[in-house]
């Protein structure tokens, strides 16, 4: 899996002071992330967050339209980091975070290096 694409159009329910609530850019994020926490498991094994950076660029309301761009960015030995990019319907950028992530194994939860069947996948993507 190269890159995803996650879209939403921004509800009243996250609405707060007439903007997008901070913790809820977090929440579309996880959501965002869901098909790679089921690629990973096809491939054999889990993962935890470790890490999470999050910079806020602009802010998002009412009826926006926001796109949520999530691809690996690097893969080191027991660990990766996804890149995710929301922006909205006039891309502009509204958020950018990169995710730590340690790959266990599923049955142990172990640490574990990397499959290198995730390694060959993605290499050509951040090197």
């Amino acid at each position: 899996m190269q890159s995803t694409v996650y879209e939403l159009v921004v509800q009243p329910d996250v609405i707060q002071a007439g903007h997008v609530n901070n913790v809820k850019y977090l929440e579309f994020l996880e959501q965002a992330r869901i098909p790679w926490y089921e690629a990973f498991s096809s491939l054999g094994f889990s993962s935890f967050m470790a890490n999470l950076n999050a910079s806020y660029k602009k802010e998002s309301f009412l009826g926006d339209q926001l796109r949520i761009q999530t691809s690996v960015h690097h893969v080191g030995n027991t660990s990766f980091v996804l890149k995710q990019t929301i922006t909205n319907q006039r891309e502009e950028v509204v958020l950018e975070a990169e995710a730590t992530f340690v790959a266990v194994d599923q049955n142990t939860k172990e640490k574990i290096r990397v499959p290198d069947v995730m390694r060959v996948a993605v290499e050509p993507l951040w090197k």
